[in-house]
């Protein structure tokens, strides 16, 4: 691809991205009767899982939350700013302290025992022992550590407690760990072809059969791809990026269509299918058929969203759409940057504010 064409592509793509404003939302987790969007001034906002109607229902905290989630119980678990994590116990309307972490906390997930794990700076917490568990093994050659691991872009527990961490580095790709909570060791996956120093992570997820992850880049051109895991085995599911044929015209111009630039994706249990969000809107895939090919994925929602230029390790814009969750067959709710809580109803798109 000549500077020219390089240029051209650039400025087309770069001229649907606006500087907006950042989303009054930080994070969201659906419970059995609620989505619950965590704001940017560390209150929870509560919406009808079915309506998506602001409800009245509150949580009252005297300290701002930073992060949350929902236990294997569906009881709400915080971290506030004191590094606290703290599950609301329903029953008195109390919180209820688990454990106050001394290192950087980005985060806590839950084993199918209901053990509470937490995501830190310097490895994974087993809150119940106590004991941190880190690995330098780097499956990037380009990426190194020593003792911390940074903020990961993402992170997941599956079925079999095995807990992902997945990084993103743009240009210069990804990174993955998986740690096996009843061994306390971290399992080194197969990759074969996926070659993760070109595609930084966006998220992960499961269906009854394997784990996935998927990935999506913006620079120069756009691409994304979808990633099975068979017992620690990787296999490509989807893999889209810019490609370009000769027009029919006289002079044979070089014609360039973008590849799906792929954010978060999801499994929806109650239709076997899978779901990935790109700039081009949020698709649908059935397991039954050849998810190799785009053509057989249904691109079934396009909301209008807006996009922020410049990322700093790559050219071009950061993802737009953070989380994608499943509410039922129909529904489903997603976190963007800078529009808020985007909730499909089955039938129209209603944006939580």
């Amino acid at each position: 691809m000549n500077k020219r064409i390089i240029t051209i592509f650039l400025i087309t793509i770069l001229a649907t991205f606006h500087i907006y404003a950042k989303s009054a939302f930080k994070d969201i987790v659906v419970t059995e009767k609620y989505i619950c969007g965590l704001t940017s001034n560390g209150s929870i906002k509560f919406y009808d899982k079915q309506t998506g109607q602001l409800s009245d229902y509150t949580l009252k905290y005297n300290k701002d939350i930073q992060e949350f989630t929902i236990d294997k119980l569906g009881n709400i678990v915080i971290i506030d700013k004191d590094n606290s994590i703290k599950k609301y116990v329903e029953q008195n309307q109390t919180w209820e302290l688990i454990k106050t972490v001394k290192e950087n906390l980005y985060g806590i997930l839950f084993d199918s025992k209901n053990q509470c794990y937490g995501i830190t700076e310097n490895g994974i917490l087993n809150i119940q022992t106590n004991k941190t568990y880190y690995s330098s093994k780097s499956l990037n050659h380009q990426i190194h550590y020593k003792n911390k691991w940074g903020k990961p872009y993402c992170y997941y527990i599956d079925k079999s407690d095995k807990i992902w961490l997945g990084f993103g580095y743009g240009e210069w790709g990804g990174n993955l760990f998986v740690f096996e909570t009843v061994s306390n060791n971290f399992l080194t996956p197969k990759l074969d072809t996926f070659n993760i120093a070109l595609w930084p992570i966006k998220s992960f997820f499961e269906d009854n059969e394997y784990t996935y992850l998927s990935s999506g880049l913006q620079h120069f051109t756009t691409s994304g791809i979808i990633i099975k895991f068979d017992n620690l085995k990787a296999s490509t599911l989807l893999e889209s990026d810019t490609k370009n044929s000769k027009s029919s015209v006289k002079d044979s111009t070089n014609v360039w269509t973008a590849g799906e630039y792929i954010g978060p994706s999801t499994y929806n249990k109650f239709n076997n299918s899978i779901y990935f969000y790109s700039q081009n809107g949020i698709f649908k895939g059935e397991i039954s058929k050849d998810l190799s090919q785009l053509e057989n994925w249904e691109n079934i929602l396009k909301p209008k969203l807006h996009w922020e230029s410049g990322q700093r390790d790559a050219i071009g814009s950061p993802m737009n759409v953070l989380k994608l969750i499943i509410v039922d067959k129909d529904k489903f709710v997603f976190l963007t940057q800078n529009d808020g809580i985007g909730f499909y109803n089955g039938k129209k798109l209603i944006i939580l504010n």
